[in-house]
């Protein structure tokens, strides 16, 4: 029961969830998805994804948070 506007998306590549796996994370109070191939660079190099969450628009549905 998925239609485009709940569409998870990575937010480190942009792959969607038809794609590949993925993981749901919160950082700041905001929710998202990463998949299992960029899990990594969250682990190891969460800097490079930290402009990426400041960067969200929440008012997107792809970035709103699933109840």
């Amino acid at each position: 029961m998925s239609d485009n506007l709940s569409t998870k998306v990575c937010i480190s590549c942009n792959r969607d969830e038809n794609t590949i796996p993925l993981v749901s994370i919160t950082f700041a109070k905001q929710a998202t998805w990463i998949c299992t191939q960029c899990l990594p660079t969250l682990i190891h190099e969460p800097q490079r994804l930290v402009e990426k969450f400041k960067s969200m628009d929440t008012n997107n549905p792809v970035n709103r948070q699933i109840d």
